[in-house]
């Protein structure tokens, strides 16, 4: 009997607000709780355990055939404040779901199987997807702000630099996942074969203009921060959705000096995050968007970019795969691209792929409605054992 829901909800003991919302930041003393009820799991599975500075939880379990590479699953246990039970830690209680069916059904894995619970995978001061960065070696000593965000959990960059591990030994990485969107649950689709990752970029963009008093200062001799801050939102939202349907845009994060009711804003600084699995769709919108700011010319516009997070595809066999055993359990699937950023991403750097979603419910997540029918969770749970045991018969 498939057990991934029971699994869901120990992992689900951590964190739980009053409200049935999530809160397991990065580092925090929740976080660690759901890392322990982890690693007690895959002790009990007989699987050897490890932790790392950079927070993660990591097991692995032998295979019996001599020389052959590791299949890998992963996701993250911690959430957005205030998020759902579902995103990340769904992906990890899958890992560890499949390990539990094959000692149930008498059965052992020719290829070494590892599981990952990564840390930090949502936006942080250390940057998202940080836990699987570390582990893929792709944090550097040069990130902004991160000495001094590390110095607050009392560690170094060189103890996450330590952390990064030698994939040579790995055959493939596989990531169990809610989707996050409403494609699956509008289309009544049960499984999602996701084809690739968006790009994520993230620009920082600060508008400097001049504080004077509100009350003696014209109109027609204003500098103001806000105003030309907002007119650059409004026409960069504008053509975002002129470039392309599947371009988004978001400007989540505002900050405002000397941020007093009676003060003519001076400074305004806003993160403009940009999603596509084309970079020239995302180069395009920042093209304009600094055109923009040059013809606002109230204000003087400095646009940086802080995060660029490159798209990523998955690997066509291994997708071929999970469509293999989706059909072969009869369950629903598409193939589709991932919005949302995953763990899945600094990994693909690394080795090959592969991505299956389920349905959330009218695409709520990174929120305390976030929900997914335990069949669903089920469903997804079945095609990724599936699909390890395919995985298994290859070298």
């Amino acid at each position: 009997m498939n057990q991934v829901n029971d699994i869901l909800s120990l992992i689900g003991r951590a964190g739980r607000n009053a409200d049935g919302s999530y809160t397991r930041t990065c580092y925090s003393s929740a976080y660690f709780e759901a890392v322990s009820i982890v690693e007690k799991i895959m002790i009990k599975l007989g699987m050897a355990t490890e932790r790392d500075a950079a927070g993660n939880i990591h097991g692995y379990l032998p295979g019996t055939g001599k020389g052959l590479k590791s299949i890998i699953i992963g996701s993250h246990l911690d959430t957005v404040p205030s998020g759902g039970l579902f995103d990340g830690a769904y992906g990890v209680a899958g890992g560890l779901e499949v390990i539990r069916r094959l000692q149930e059904e008498g059965k052992t894995l020719r290829h070494p199987i590892e599981v990952y619970g990564f840390n930090a995978e949502e936006s942080s001061p250390l940057g998202g997807t940080f836990g699987s960065r570390a582990v893929a070696g792709l944090v550097t000593s040069d990130q902004p702000g991160l000495e001094d965000a590390l110095k607050e959990h009392g560690l170094t960059v060189q103890k996450i630099l330590d952390s990064k591990r030698d994939f040579s030994d790995a055959k493939c990485y596989l990531e169990l996942h809610i989707e996050q969107g409403d494609y699956l649950y509008n289309e009544g689709l049960k499984i999602g074969v996701v084809n690739g990752i968006v790009g994520v970029i993230r620009y920082k963009v600060t508008a400097v203009g001049h504080s004077n008093h509100a009350g003696t200062t014209m109109m027609k001799n204003r500098k103001d921060a806000m105003v030309a801050m907002a007119r650059l939102i409004v026409e960069a939202d504008r053509r975002c959705r002129q470039i392309d349907d599947s371009l988004v845009l978001t400007v989540g994060t505002i900050r405002c000096w000397p941020g007093s009711e009676n003060v003519i804003p001076g400074r305004v600084e806003c993160t403009f995050e940009m999603r596509h699995m084309d970079k020239g769709k995302t180069d395009a919108l920042i093209c304009d968007i600094r055109k923009i700011a040059n013809a606002i010319g109230t204000v003087t516009f400095e646009i940086t970019k802080n995060i660029d997070k490159g798209a990523v595809y998955c690997d066509e066999h291994l997708m071929k795969v999970i469509g293999e055993a989706a059909g072969r359990a009869d369950i629903s699937h598409v193939v589709m691209p991932s919005g949302a950023g995953h763990d899945a991403n600094p990994m693909a750097y690394r080795l090959p792929i592969g991505m299956i979603f389920v349905p959330s419910k009218e695409g709520l997540s990174h929120c305390g409605e976030e929900w997914t029918d335990p069949e669903d969770l089920e469903n997804g749970a079945e095609v990724l054992y599936r699909t390890v045991l395919a995985l298994d018969c290859e070298d």
